[in-house]
């Protein structure tokens, strides 16, 4: 409960604790989501100066016992006197008027502490120990009321959400971490419901990436119920996960790509081979003459540029498992980026996308095979082609890095990924595209590629505003482990 000590010329808040975000600096009037007493003190003497003092923190103006009848005209809950045995009377007179708030005379000695003081110091002492601690957790937490509101939220909270820290108390959880994202659950608004605890990894739009949030119901004051909602921020772990899952799916499905596309090519290039000597064959006038074979060249042209896309699927499989190591030297990023803008330009100018080069003069070298990393952007460049509509534009950016890499990243204007394919963009085979337009290798090679430079591959997609693939690179590969020699 918030008490708020109130004088008969109310004084401002405190700037300098109001910038900082101290609730009790406000002088505000009874709110039942605040839960604030509004108490008037009076008196003169240590005793009501150090009440004052616990409870709004801030000096207030002192009046005798005899001087309260001013006071209560205004709006206060309850009213704390401090008289001395000549002033009882007086002060319990003036407590009986008609329209008097509720009040509590406590008779003074001089020289002599009172025994309630010591209490409240006490309990002011416990308070400031209690929000110490409330603050100084590093997860954002909030105790929530049974109808929703936020009662108390600590600083954590105030600085994920960065929104100031006292508008927080009194809104709705909802209004304040936003609405689940899609296909995500509530955990907070689930405990609300049954009580139960929970621990439960979900995303508000809000406060944006993936949060273990858990929920514990305690008992509140006056019998009601609140929840205590703990907030952590999991997303790097979870990219962190699923970089390692990805790896080894990559690895096992590389191994077994391999094989099959051994398996499958040789007797592929049997049949091709085969096609090609029929389709030779087909040219002599002699079977143009027969009715039923004038479509066989039609026919055999359409199985020979099938299996040229069977093998360049197969070859893109090949490529995918090798994992050859990279071939590292002195590499402008910047030339790697024009040099594959200048391949895909003619592409972009046909649909009539705009290809935009946004590279920083000053990005230095980095060591990476050039070969591998132009084969990189040119799949993430053919993917926002592919994503993008006439006049749309394609950017491609490159950004030095504090650690001495770079970036490169390939920003579309299209329709974005889905947050359900968010996942599975870069496994093997995964693809959104219409049968016979993607393979699903690009992006898995792609990752592959940057993975082998000791990078990684980022992805932003907000709903609707396209999609921006960042590859991030060290500015020297790691050296790769070297197997143990044998005794």
């Amino acid at each position: 409960m918030h008490i708020v000590a109130t004088s008969n010329t109310p004084e401002p808040p405190d700037p300098r604790r109001a910038e900082a975000g101290d609730p009790e600096c406000y002088t505000r009037p009874p709110s039942p989501a605040q839960d604030t007493l509004r108490a008037g003190v009076i008196g003169a003497g240590p005793e009501a100066e150090a009440w004052r003092a616990l409870l709004t923190h801030r000096a207030a103006q002192t009046r005798s016992a005899a001087e309260m009848v001013a006071l209560q005209e205004q709006d206060v809950d309850l009213m704390i006197v401090f008289a001395e045995a000549v002033e009882l009377a007086a002060a319990a007179s003036a407590c009986a008027r008609a329209g008097a708030p509720p009040a509590v005379i406590l008779r003074v000695d001089p020289g002599l502490s009172h025994p309630l003081t010591a209490l409240m110091e006490a309990l002011a002492g416990a308070k400031r120990e209690w929000e110490g601690a409330f603050d100084a957790l590093v997860d954002a937490v909030a105790i929530v009321g049974a109808e929703g509101t936020v009662v108390r939220a600590n600083r954590a909270l105030a600085r994920t959400l960065g929104q100031d820290f006292a508008v927080l108390m009194g809104r709705p959880y909802e209004e304040i971490l936003g609405r689940p994202a899609p296909g995500s659950r509530d955990p907070v608004g689930e405990s609300l419901q049954d009580g139960a605890a929970r621990t439960v990894e979900a995303r508000y739009e809000s406060l944006g990436g993936t949060w273990q949030v858990t929920t514990s119901a305690v008992g509140g004051h006056r019998g009601g119920m609140r929840l205590i909602v703990v907030l952590k921020d999991v997303t790097a772990v979870r990219e962190q996960q699923e970089r390692m899952q990805q790896t080894l799916r990559l690895a096992e499905l590389g191994r077994l790509a391999g094989g099959m596309a051994h398996e499958i090519n040789t007797p592929l290039a049997s049949i091709a081979l085969r096609a090609e000597s029929l389709l030779r064959a087909a040219q002599d006038p002699r079977l143009m003459a027969v009715e039923s074979f004038r479509n066989f060249p039609r026919h055999l042209l359409a199985i020979d540029e099938e299996i040229f896309r069977c093998k360049k699927v197969i070859n893109s499989i090949l490529d995918f498992s090798r994992g050859r190591r990279p071939d590292v030297r002195p590499t402008s990023l910047n030339e790697v980026a024009r040099a594959a803008a200048e391949l895909m330009d003619a592409q972009m100018r046909l649909k009539q996308v705009r290809l935009q080069l946004d590279l920083d003069p000053d990005l230095g070298l980095v060591e990476v095979d050039e070969e591998q990393m132009c084969q990189a952007l040119l799949v993430l460049l053919s993917n926002a082609l592919d994503a993008s509509e006439p006049g749309h534009q394609v950017t491609v950016e490159s950004r030095p890095r504090a650690d001495g890499g770079a970036s490169l990243a390939v920003a579309d204007q299209g329709a974005g990924i889905a947050p359900a394919h968010r996942d599975k963009i870069f496994s093997p085979f995964f693809t959104t595209k219409p049968v016979g337009q993607g393979n699903g290798l690009g992006l898995a090679i792609c990752h592959g590629l940057v993975q082998a430079h000791g990078g990684e591959v980022r992805v932003e997609s907000p709903p609707g505003r396209g999609a921006r693939f960042t590859i991030l690179l060290p500015a020297r590969p790691p050296e790769p482990a070297r197997p143990p020699s044998n005794p």
